[in-house]
């Protein structure tokens, strides 16, 4: 197979053909080609014609340095498999046709059946597919080791058996092993309400003190958020709509489901105010619209945007210039982040990290919570105090003060252990 392409375009038609013809699904081919634009704006940033798997090696190492695959996120260690493909295919033609997939579960015996039975019940709750299986690989988990242990029915259950698999489990995996108990918990209540066992051994299921820690929101500085504005090149069509539409996330902390269905008539001018329904929540949100923002909308309106009578104001620039959906919206956004040379490190750099910096930043000018929360359009200001985990000047002024050591504690037994 022919690897000495000429230009990245070559390059990735190639590789998308050889997904597809492997058998690879359409929207994955588009995710594998929306990571692999990343590689490209690397290399217009740095002068890069031709690509290979060095220069993809070399991204790489920018990207995520020294960092084992262990602390990436599960979003990074995405990313990177699918610029390794690329790498692999850059150089060899061929890239991994087979992912290591898990065996089909068996589930024997009586105990088998019933959590299949279970699982059925569960799907008549209208749980996900992708709930259900996690639920059954779990389970299954579960029966191996009562198989092992010669318990073939739910007569031959144990509060022991049951405290010894608990030890056992998952030792160095605090969230698998709270979802395994959980789901054990559930599904004995099940087997009690069947009468398959004589007590209700969920309640003998040692509950743990696992406590999901949520992510701090990825933000941007001041200066930062400036940069990027500026890197936008407002001399063409297609840098009028985008600043406008970074100018409405930033300003205004607009989610892009609600950019990408601005309607004119949501645009009150005469009360220099934006007035729409919010897509997430369902709530009807008036925010003030500034003068800066105001003016980019006009400046797109006026002089770049596609003639057409399509109700929505941001369209897409290729014929036949359809409204752009959010994705596209955080796309703009993704875009213009990684091209302005900020550099973004660990942190996400779509759309929503533009709503959380303008959160940030009202932070900083001190104003309070409730008025952030009716401008970011939350039903709950609760929803909101996900914030002061990055407030980090608030948080300094709740820092206790360190208390003195007595002298007599460093000259105890003559000093000897602090000479």
């Amino acid at each position: 197979m022919r690897t000495g392409y000429s230009s990245f375009e070559d390059l990735t038609k190639a590789a998308s053909e050889y997904l597809e013809g492997i058998g690879r699904s359409q929207q994955t081919v588009l995710i594998y080609n929306w990571i692999w634009r990343k590689v490209k704006l690397y290399m217009d940033n740095n002068g890069i014609v031709k690509c290979s798997s060095n220069v993809i090696t070399e991204y790489l190492k920018i990207t995520y340095g020294d960092k084992p695959i262990s602390q990436l996120s599960k979003h990074q260690k995405h990313c990177l498999r699918c610029a390794l493909c690329l790498a692999q295919f850059a150089e060899t033609g061929k890239m991994i046709e087979v992912i290591l997939r898990r065996e089909p579960l068996v589930f024997s015996g009586e105990i088998g059946m019933l959590i299949l039975q279970y699982i059925e019940y569960k799907r008549s709750m209208r749980l996900q597919d992708k709930t259900l299986r996690n639920h059954a690989w779990y389970l299954h988990h579960f029966l191996q080791y009562l198989n092992g242990h010669n318990i073939l029915t739910p007569s031959q259950l144990s509060p022991h058996e049951l405290m010894n698999y608990s030890t056992i489990l998952y030792p160095y995996q605090a969230g698998a092993k709270h979802l395994t108990l959980s789901l054990i918990r559930s599904f004995l209540r099940y087997l009690y309400d069947l009468k398959k066992t004589r007590t209700d051994l969920s309640l003998v299921v040692p509950k743990d003190n696992y406590k999901k820690q949520p992510k701090l929101p990825s933000t941007y500085t001041r200066d930062e958020i400036l940069k990027i504005l500026a890197s936008v090149d407002r001399t063409q069509a297609v840098g009028k709509r985008d600043y406008a539409i970074l100018m409405l996330a930033i300003r205004l902390g607009m989610r892009a489901s609600d950019i990408s269905t601005i309607e004119f008539r949501y645009l009150l001018w005469s009360s220099n105010a934006i007035s729409f329904k919010q897509l997430k929540t369902g709530e009807n949100v008036e925010l003030p619209l500034p003068a800066d923002v105001g003016e980019s909308i006009i400046d797109y309106v006026k002089y770049a945007r596609p003639a057409s009578d399509c109700r929505f104001v941001f369209l897409e620039y290729k014929f036949p210039n359809l409204p752009m959906n959010s994705k596209a919206i955080s796309r703009v956004a993704s875009r213009t982040i990684l091209k302005s040379g900020v550099h973004v490190g660990d942190r996400k750099h779509g759309s929503h990290a533009l709503r959380h910096t303008m959160a940030s930043l009202l932070l900083e000018n001190k104003t309070p919570l409730p008025v952030i929360s009716e401008l970011l359009g939350h039903t709950s200001v609760q929803t909101s105090m996900c914030y002061l985990r990055i407030d980090i000047e608030s948080l300094r002024q709740c820092a206790l003060d360190v208390p003195p050591v007595p002298k007599s504690f460093y000259t105890q037994k003559g000093g000897a252990f602090y000479v």
